[in-house]
């Protein structure tokens, strides 16, 4: 039967997009897919570099923690279709904002808090449903993952910045549609997953010396900065996930994330206008899916982990279970970013990413130094724009170009 044939069509386009990941036996693959050009560009990192990025806590949920300390809300969304691997009927959209406050000047505690929201939806398209024995359209349906993720991050600065994070996902599949024929019931299911992260931010110069500068003449210092960052994660914490029969479900790709990050650069001050004129970042992790199968072939499987720190981590070679990633990215007077990473193991040789970033701030510094007025001083010290364009899977078939666009609000505790 034409119906019949379609399902089939449908599973083995499922199992092919498993392998392409590679998840092995893990239901919901999508759940794996990095919706942030930026860190996508980064060779797919996020967990252990300190980021502003609205979806950074989809990666690791304490990135809340950390960024709620100077940003207080932001935005980020898709102008333009993401055609996944580039299938041209299958889109990715997502969405996300933060929102977070610094209570230090409030209550004289070192506290931070964010919260944060994004929906990740994967559409594989229209699907036409047939009766047995005729080729006319009965039904149509749009086969779909998604889901709803719903975080809060905290951190202490203790000098240091340790933050933590908890995140709760809804997961909702429908690869099927309706009908008057039985074997095509709905295929539609729902879980839920959670996600638990922890990093720690060592702001290194200014622990030893938090007014270290250089003077480079009368009027120009510089301010140097490096920071040295580790952070750990556990990704969609649930049971197994089944479409019809409970005795059939297979399991949730259950993903473990570990890494460090390094972070230098300068700041230039020119007599009360000071921008970073240039930071590097450097980011290593290790995600790990904690699937395996039990022992004499039983088809039982259980969640464990395969991490060796010394060669996934430090070496940045991946394995048969390990997918290790390095980025790196390139920072230019808050104006211009150039980022490229890659990642491997688990199935995948080398693969490449990269991308850039325009950014509203810098311009918006030297508008406001060269007019002088409280007006453009304010816009300087509290709004930020950026535009992002990544090549995923960069030079290959399959390569994705992921473009968004982020909005951001700082420093809102010094207007109180």
């Amino acid at each position: 039967m034409k119906t019949k044939i379609l399902v089939l069509s449908f599973f083995s386009f499922l199992a092919l997009n498993i392998t392409i990941f590679p998840q092995g036996e893990a239901a919901v693959p999508f759940l794996l897919i990095n919706p942030s050009p930026s860190l996508s560009a980064m060779g797919s990192t996020g967990t252990a570099l300190p980021t502003d990025d609205p979806f950074g806590f989809l990666w690791n949920p304490a990135q809340l923690g950390h960024t709620s300390q100077t940003n207080n809300l932001s935005f980020i969304f898709y102008p333009s279709e993401i055609e996944w691997l580039g299938f041209d009927r299958i889109e990715l959209n997502s969405l996300a904002f933060n929102a977070g406050y610094n209570f230090k000047d409030l209550i004289g505690v070192p506290l931070s808090l964010g919260f944060g929201y994004s929906k990740v939806k994967l559409n594989f398209g229209e699907f036409i449903i047939t009766g047995p024995n005729d080729p006319v359209p009965l039904e149509t349906y749009e086969a779909e993952d998604y889901y709803n993720a719903y975080s809060f991050g905290l951190c202490f600065d203790f000098g240091a910045q340790l933050s933590i994070g908890y995140t709760i996902k809804n997961i909702t599949s429908i690869i099927g549609g309706f009908s008057p024929y039985e074997e095509l019931a709905a295929l539609e299911a729902k879980s839920t997953v959670n996600d638990i992260g922890i990093l720690l931010n060592i702001p290194v110069l200014k622990l030893i010396n938090d007014k270290m500068l250089a003077d480079i003449n009368e009027k120009v210092s510089a301010y140097p900065r490096f920071d040295f960052s580790l952070g750990y994660s556990k990704s969609n914490k649930g049971d197994y996930f089944y479409y019809i029969d409970k005795n059939q479900a297979d399991p949730l790709p259950r993903m473990a994330r570990l890494g460090y990050g390094i972070s230098t650069g300068f700041d230039l001050a020119v007599n009360d206008f000071r921008f970073n004129a240039f930071n590097l970042s450097f980011t290593v992790e290790a995600d790990d899916i904690l699937i395996s199968r039990g022992f004499n072939n039983s088809g039982q499987w259980k969640y464990e982990d395969d991490f060796d720190f010394w060669e996934n981590v430090i070496l940045i070679k991946g394995s048969d279970n390990v997918v290790s990633h390095a980025g790196t990215r390139l920072d230019f007077a808050e104006t211009f970013s150039y980022s490229f990473g890659h990642f491997s193991g688990r199935g995948f040789d080398e693969r490449k990413t990269n991308g850039f970033e325009l950014k509203a701030k810098g311009l918006l510094k030297l508008i406001a130094m060269w007019t002088e007025n409280s007006i453009t001083n304010f816009v300087k010290d509290h709004l930020d724009i950026r535009y992002y364009n990544t090549n995923y899977f960069a030079g290959l078939d399959f390569e994705t170009k992921m473009t968004g666009v982020a909005i951001y609000i700082h420093n809102l505790s010094e207007l109180f």
